[in-house]
């Protein structure tokens, strides 16, 4: 039913910067395309079909009437003082099954077409459903859903075939656990569970965050909730960014 589809890491630089930076750690990034009616572009690294997104405002006044995708707007509400990690998706292939999940628990659902203008002319389409988010500002807001309208083996095969997913120069590679910065970890996860039945991992303390993390176990990367155990590294971000994402660390123990 989900899996973990891509992080969402918002940038104000060029997307060729942050390209030239993944090529130095030795890993394969490709540039996405346009998102015409958003005015928006990206750069992507493919880990399987999970993958990290930099996102940045290619076209200001298109990207400010793009009312309808909450992304955009938190796009352009973080830039310039919070580009980094700021949102990420789940991946489903039952997205009116999903929009019902949560019509019943009472939540507000945005669902709506979604497409891309490929770097050789060819358009990408899907559906994104968003939920209505109406917490704190500062508050870490619930992911988004993707549904690609396709068999997962043939758009991994099309991927391939158009170069899109490559070999990294690092190996093979694989997306192990997101890190997620907010104040109350066992809250956190228990609310997250109860949205996606999710199987619970074993909790931990991160000692160079200084923070203890509540896991969740998703399919193509796991869900770290991470709350500050004392006045250090976590407790200091979240008073600067707010609850969010905060770092991918892929399969050789490397941070994205």
């Amino acid at each position: 039913m989900y899996a973990f589809d891509h992080l969402v890491y918002f940038t104000g630089r060029p997307l060729d910067a942050h390209m030239e930076e993944l090529k130095s750690q030795r890993l394969y990034p490709v540039l996405g395309g346009s998102h015409e009616s958003w005015g928006t572009h990206n750069a992507l690294c493919y880990f399987g079909l999970s993958y990290v997104e930099y996102l940045a405002v290619k076209e200001q006044e298109v990207a400010q009437k793009a009312t309808e995708n909450p992304l955009i707007g938190q796009l352009l509400r973080d830039l310039p003082d919070k580009e980094g990690p700021g949102q990420f998706a789940i991946r489903t292939d039952r997205i009116e099954e999903v929009k019902n999940h949560f019509k019943q628990k009472g939540m507000k659902i945005r669902l709506f077409p979604g497409s891309r203008k490929r770097e050789d002319g060819s358009t990408l389409e899907w559906k994104l459903l968003f939920l209505e988010h109406d917490a704190a500002e500062g508050t870490l807001a619930p992911p988004f859903f993707i549904d690609w309208l396709k068999p997962e083996e043939n758009r991994e095969r099309e991927l391939k075939e158009s170069g899109m997913i490559g070999n990294h120069p690092a190996g093979e590679l694989t997306m192990e656990h997101l890190k997620i910065l907010v104040e109350n970890s066992k809250a956190s996860s228990s609310l997250w569970q109860e949205w996606l039945d999710l199987p619970a991992g074993k909790s931990y303390h991160d000692s160079a965050l200084e923070a203890d993390c509540s896991v969740l176990k998703l399919k193509g990367c796991e869900l770290h909730f991470c709350s500050p155990s004392s006045e250090g590294k976590a407790q200091r971000l979240l008073e600067e960014r707010g609850e969010r994402p905060y770092k991918l660390v892929l399969s050789n123990g490397k941070m994205i």
